[in-house]
């Protein structure tokens, strides 16, 4: 067995996956890397969001694996994307930051490093994205599941408040822990995880289809089978 794996969630069903991943399995292969797709949550949690806590389950193939590339289920891999396991050394923690000028996630950082004990690093330019990460076994205890979790609301880039169906989970928890466990980060930039949210900035920080990952994060999903269409042709030619 390969002591590399790209992990990415499967709870549920989402028709743009078949598609996903696909390429994800391509660019395992590529990379010489195990495919695992995590297709169940724990029945026991509280949180009726439950499957957010799905991605822990990192904990324990982390037991099996030196090192694993996270990657949500609405990321599109660009086909010349570079092995990431090469960019990232295994004593840092591969991630892509949610910086200013796009995103100020200040008030929300301070909430949750009150909350569950971190100190505060005093501005939030190390607050990153959970839906792409690459994590090596000493990053392991990042991923237990402490006694207390809290969901937080959800920010807009400008800070604000989302709509109250939208709440994050694993961010607020995983950025803390980070800060817990003194886990030094490498933040790769918005090319290797370019999230949605970027294209509808005026500038934008550069096109999508300039990306190596774009990251469909959000209520619309349309983007995604464009961006496969703009890479590979055509999205017909992934049927996972």
């Amino acid at each position: 067995m390969s002591k590399q794996a790209v992990i990415t969630l499967a709870v549920g069903y989402q028709e743009f996956w078949q598609r996903t991943h696909a390429i994800m399995q391509d660019y395992s292969t590529r990379i010489g890397a195990d495919l695992i797709k995590i297709t169940s949550i724990d029945q026991e949690t509280t949180i009726a969001s439950g499957y957010k806590l799905a991605k822990f389950k990192i904990y324990d193939l982390l037991c099996v694996y030196d090192r694993i590339i996270y990657l949500d289920g609405d990321i599109v891999i660009h086909p010349q994307c570079p092995n990431l396991f090469d960019l990232v050394p295994e004593n840092k923690l591969g991630v892509v930051c949610e910086r200013q000028p796009y995103f100020n996630r200040e008030e929300v950082f301070q909430l949750a490093c009150e909350f569950y004990g971190a100190k505060y690093q005093g501005n939030s330019e190390q607050w990153f994205n959970t839906g792409m990460m690459v994590i090596s076994r000493q990053h392991q205890h990042m991923f237990k599941i402490p006694a207390k979790i809290k969901e937080f609301r959800a920010r807009n880039g400008d800070g604000s408040l989302a709509p109250e169906r939208f709440t994050w989970l694993d961010m607020p928890l995983l950025n803390c822990s980070g800060i817990l466990h003194n886990v030094e980060i490498q933040d790769l930039g918005f090319q290797f995880n370019y999230l949605q949210p970027l294209k509808y900035f005026s500038p934008q920080p550069f096109a999508p289809e300039a990306a190596f990952i774009f990251h469909g994060c959000g209520e619309d999903k349309s983007y995604i089978d464009q961006i496969i269409k703009s890479w590979y042709g055509s999205s017909d030619n992934f049927k996972g």
